[in-house]
């Protein structure tokens, strides 16, 4: 008789879960997916699919102990997980970081305060619920975006007080607790850190640069590159000594995080800390260029492993590259009109011919994308 196969329980069937998806069904897990509609790319590579909003607790922790879960996951998603947290410590499961720092991480100006407080990438902001809550705030151009959101959903740019209301009125909408921040603008380019930390280290602290589209499209990435190109050693060894702070700071011991930053001309600066892979597919940027498997790395860490002897990676031997393929949504999928690169290393299409394009951040989509090593 063939050994019972470990159950994980998927929360969410996006691409990004897809990836985490497809990693447990070649470790031989058996694999159900939950999420609030059915369909996604996910739900076609798992073995089961179950309809569930995985932002409900109890029908998440519910559900896990329905299929007897040996694990409760999720990746690329800051909606799932605190239904992951609470459900696996319900059940006595793994998992990364508490409540309270997932709550801190989900709040971007109770995040913004405590960096401050600490004098740790220190930029001015207020948080608001109404316009009146602004009326000290003088400093344009400024950022305006939801407090709990993610997916540069309601992220908007200001360039003066005119433009304020309206921007602020958008992020109140698509913020769940009707909650905005607005902060200095950042000049610089944006990098980004794929960290996964254990007993308290920062065994992987990876940089990358963020590559985005210009200021009608604030926000939203187009790309990734493994080595940066645009900063110099000097700005990421600072951006990896900040990571390390903010992660002694909130007393972090073990996890795998995802830092945004700015290399602004006062040094680096975070946007945003998420408590999760990042939604970017830049672990497999980080195979390629290093032989890093971040997320291999990170499910084997979660799982009680000590992961440290095989987070060390090799040098790049050149400039990598992860590019989106992408598409307004509301328009149809047509792979002809995105093809494959003759030299990618990977390339995935989100999409079959004919499906409609689904509003994610609501403005530039992503179709597919692809890895491979830029020309010399």
């Amino acid at each position: 008789m063939d050994a019972k196969k470990s159950v994980a329980l998927v929360l969410g069937a996006n691409a990004g879960q897809a990836d985490l998806i497809r990693y447990l069904v070649q470790h031989d897990w058996s694999v159900t997916v939950c999420a609030h509609r059915p369909g996604g790319t996910g739900a076609k590579l798992a073995n089961a699919f179950k309809l569930q909003d995985v932002s409900d607790v109890q029908g998440v922790t519910a559900l896990a102990k329905e299929i007897r879960a040996d694990l409760v996951y999720s990746v690329s998603s800051d909606i799932a997980v605190p239904a992951v947290v609470e459900a696996s410590s319900a059940l006595g499961l793994p998992y990364y970081f508490d409540p309270a720092l997932v709550a801190l991480l989900d709040d971007k100006a109770a995040l913004r305060g405590k960096l401050n407080d600490a004098g740790l990438s220190v930029v001015p902001y207020v948080r608001a619920r109404t316009i009146a809550d602004c009326a000290k705030w003088s400093a344009y151009p400024c950022m305006v975006k939801p407090a709990d959101s993610q997916g540069q959903r309601g992220v908007a740019k200001v360039m003066s007080a005119d433009g304020l209301e309206p921007a602020l009125q958008n992020a109140i909408a698509l913020s769940p607790t009707g909650t905005a921040i607005v902060e200095g603008w950042l000049d610089g380019v944006e990098i980004s850190y794929n960290v996964l930390v254990a007993d308290g280290c920062a065994i992987v602290n990876e940089v990358s640069e963020r590559l985005v589209h210009g200021d009608h499209l604030v926000g939203v990435p187009r790309g990734h590159l493994i080595p940066p190109v645009a900063v110099d050693e000097e700005v990421c060894r600072q951006g990896t000594e900040l990571v390390e702070a903010v992660i002694a700071l909130l007393g972090i011991k073990d996890g795998a995080l995802y830092f945004q930053m700015k290399a602004t001309s006062q040094g680096p600066r975070i946007i945003e800390i998420a408590p999760r892979l990042d939604g970017c597919h830049i672990w497999r940027l980080m195979k390629a260029s290093r032989n890093l498997d971040f997320l291999d790395l990170s499910v084997r860490r979660l799982l009680g492993e000590d992961v440290s002897a095989a987070a060390k990676g090799d040098d790049p031997d050149g400039v990598y590259e992860l590019m989106f393929q992408q598409a307004p949504p509301g328009t149809v999928f047509d792979a002809s009109a995105f093809p494959k690169p003759k030299d990618a290393i990977y390339h995935e299409y989100r999409y079959e011919d004919g499906e409609p394009i689904l509003p994610i951040n609501g403005r530039l989509e992503v179709v597919g994308y692809y890895v491979r090593k830029c020309q010399e």
